[in-house]
């Protein structure tokens, strides 16, 4: 089975990519299943039932969140009723959304699940203590991916080595910039410290450059635009063994598009 995921998605320009070129990106690389960061889908700040069922609608199975899952309160009932979206494991049980997620499709199955990492982050419970309880609680054996949505890519890495061989794939997210370290790791495990930013990429990870750089160079507060200039896909495609749950190739995806 072949998994396709996609670094945050970023404002508009992120999800525009997605509806104009999801369809040929699934075809050419035989994705069976479709996952994606979702947090910075409104505007570049959480999301939003606008924003997020046009990409269910195109092809999303399943989308992951982060620490700005929730950044909007008004989608907080959405969140509660909609299953496929994937809230942090390690956040309080009382934080609105569900902690996993089962796709069906074409015949395989395979778990979604999301984690924080404490280092540089607003504050959560352990990643790896939430994970070691996710694995008691589970009925059933499926293929399992996780995206660890994390600043310190210390900790990402970390947290590679911990679920190597109990999680098909580790794909880290939050920096918005991809790494060049994408493996498989001695378990069985497919990783990669971060996957990127599906948006613009002529600007600071998603808002434009010169606002950034006028609040650096001169500590004024600004209120962030999401540039759209330079538009980018950033994603993974995994290839897995829908038996043994374990990863047989990986492979980065960075490309400039149009819309």
């Amino acid at each position: 089975m072949r998994i396709l995921f996609f670094g945050d998605i970023f404002g508009k320009p992120g999800r525009m990519i997605l509806l104009t070129h999801l369809r040929d990106i699934v075809a050419s690389t035989k994705a069976d299943f479709v996952i994606a960061n979702a947090e910075n889908l409104a505007d570049g700040k959480g999301l939003t039932e606008k924003t997020l069922k046009p990409l269910f609608a195109a092809g999303v199975d399943a989308v992951t969140g982060g620490n700005h899952l929730w950044d909007r309160e008004e989608s907080h009932d959405f969140i509660c009723r909609e299953p496929r979206i994937v809230k942090p494991l390690n956040y309080p049980k009382s934080a609105p959304g569900h902690e996993v997620y089962t796709i069906r499709k074409n015949g395989f199955e395979l778990d979604v699940i999301s984690i924080c990492g404490q280092i540089f982050m607003p504050p959560c419970n352990s990643p790896f203590e939430a994970f070691e309880g996710f694995l008691t609680t589970r009925i059933e054996s499926r293929p399992l991916f996780l995206d660890m949505h994390a600043e310190s890519s210390s900790e990402k890495r970390a947290m590679g080595w911990f679920v190597d061989g109990k999680a098909t794939l580790m794909a880290g997210t939050h920096t918005h910039i991809q790494t060049a370290d994408e493996e498989i790791l001695p378990g069985g495990t497919a990783y990669i410290t971060d996957v990127g930013m599906t948006g613009s990429h002529d600007s600071v990870i998603g808002v434009r450059k010169e606002i950034i750089l006028e609040k650096l160079t001169t500590s004024v507060p600004r209120r962030f635009e999401t540039s759209d200039l330079g538009l980018m896909v950033n994603a993974i495609i995994v290839e897995a063994n829908p038996d043994s749950g374990q990863a047989v190739s990986i492979e980065r995806l960075r490309y400039k598009v149009e819309v």
